[in-house]
């Protein structure tokens, strides 16, 4: 774990606010981003989705159900854990198109496996396809965006709700068709294929700075990935199991359950429409804080539900809140460490992969030896450590924010110069079109090289 930014860091300190002449584009590698982002989410709450159909189907316990949602989590820590440095070796639009294939031929194998076996591997595949798309998406947004990063971190984040509730609209019409759950998912693998064939030469580089695949994170970008482990697990725990707890609480069909989750994801996609704009002229943090209190009362709502109206308030409200939790919570981390986009984004999945793996793999055990409605208890418990951790971390901003600098002057990254053997830097606000100078560069009162 580094240490917190001191005052003689290179790394840019996370600004609170963003320059009003800075404005906010979409352009063609953007709309790509949402638009594979939103099939990355689809896939990602299918296994989830259909949990309750495939233990009617396989005759499966809650602790070997929660093992698919686990897989997925399993692989997408992973992928956190190598994305930064297959970029490395293979580019960021290979390794972009290459993932989204290897999710796809997960998804196949999802829809063919007839045994707990396959479905679970299959899922794994997933997972590990899904992980790394999602960490190059935002380290894709991250650095074509800069400092308008929370407005596209939060809008992709919207075009994933969009995903979901487009999930369950073609599971609830599959079923009344008669067509079952796997048509609703091979229908979807026509998105990543059309993408590729109109953008299949769109240039998907990433920044110098984000090349960077080794070297310590700030301290207290790991306090951000742990609220975002929190925020992660409390998400993927109502996500799992909400259609299972509403079916038994409400007493109502399969379908039913599934249909009413349309609230929970009909919440995430206002969340971040709300979300989103409010991203435009706050800061991030805050709006991470009144997502949280929002989760908690929908969560109080929804653990007392007994019928279909009162789960469909609760759910709603908790999808509003959670759905905030994740891309604020990324926004604020990969701000804590902006020279090293791809890295920190990598390490920001791998964490919330761990958290997507950890919650079912201990609420589905928990509901075998007690209840469903006991093992949700744990919802509640990781909201409180999130709260302490955003906590910790607006101190150490204000701290870091408070201590003197030895040079107000703009970031440094690597330079060819070299003095006695050693590498310099070079401040790209003295030589903003001569990033490799073979002088040293100078100003008032900096001294860029050290």
């Amino acid at each position: 774990m580094g240490a917190f930014t001191n005052s003689r860091s290179t790394t840019p300190r996370p600004q609170r606010g963003l320059r009003p002449g800075i404005e906010f584009r979409r352009d063609r590698l953007t709309w790509v981003a949402y638009t594979l982002n939103a099939w990355f989410a689809y896939l990602q709450a299918a296994p989830v989705l259909v949990i309750a159909h495939l233990r009617d189907e396989l005759d499966l316990s809650y602790s070997t159900a929660g093992l698919h949602v686990g897989a997925f989590a399993a692989g997408s820590m992973v992928a956190g854990a190598i994305s930064a440095r297959l970029e490395r070796a293979l580019g960021r639009r290979t390794l972009f198109w290459s993932a989204a294939a290897l999710m796809g031929v997960g998804a196949i194998g999802l829809t063919a496996g007839r045994v707990a076996a396959m479905t679970v591997g299959s899922v794994l595949v997933m997972g590990l396809g899904g992980g790394l798309l999602l960490a190059t998406i935002q380290a894709a947004l991250a650095d074509h965006h800069g400092e308008r990063r929370a407005v596209a971190l939060a809008e992709t984040s919207l075009a994933a709700s969009v995903g979901y509730v487009v999930l369950i609209g073609l599971l609830s019409l599959t079923a009344g068709l008669g067509a079952g759950w796997r048509v609703a998912l091979l229908a979807s693998l026509v998105v990543p294929l059309l993408a590729w064939w109109s953008n299949r030469r769109l240039a998907i580089d990433a920044a110098p700075q984000s090349s960077v695949v080794q070297g310590r994170l700030p301290g207290v970008f790991w306090i951000a990935a742990a609220m975002l482990f929190c925020t992660t697990a409390a998400e993927w725990s109502t996500t799992a199991w909400g259609a299972t707890f509403v079916k038994d609480a409400a007493d109502v069909s399969t379908d039913s359950a599934i249909a009413l989750m349309a609230g929970y994801f009909g919440g995430v996609m206002a969340g971040r429409t709300l979300g989103s704009r409010l991203a435009r002229r706050h800061d991030p943090a805050r709006l991470i804080a009144l997502a949280l209190a929002v989760t908690a009362v929908g969560f109080a709502i929804l653990w007392s539900c007994t019928a279909p109206a009162h789960a469909l308030v609760g759910l709603s409200l908790l999808g509003i809140g959670l759905g905030n939790l994740f891309p604020m919570g990324v926004s604020v981390a990969v701000a804590l460490a902006s020279e090293r986009a791809a890295l920190a984004s990598g390490r920001a999945v791998a964490m919330t992969s761990f958290a997507g793996l950890l919650a079912p793999l201990t609420v589905g055990p928990l509901a075998d030896a007690t209840s469903l409605t006991t093992a949700l208890a744990i919802v509640p418990i990781m909201l409180a450590l999130a709260s302490v951790g955003l906590t910790l971390v607006c101190r150490a901003r204000t701290q870091a924010d408070g201590a003197p600098r030895t040079a107000a002057a703009p970031s440094c990254s690597t330079c060819s110069h070299t003095r006695g053997g050693r590498s310099r830097s070079w401040s790209p606000a003295i030589h903003p079109s001569k990033p490799n100078c073979r002088a040293l560069c100078r100003a008032p009162g900096v001294n860029a090289h050290g």
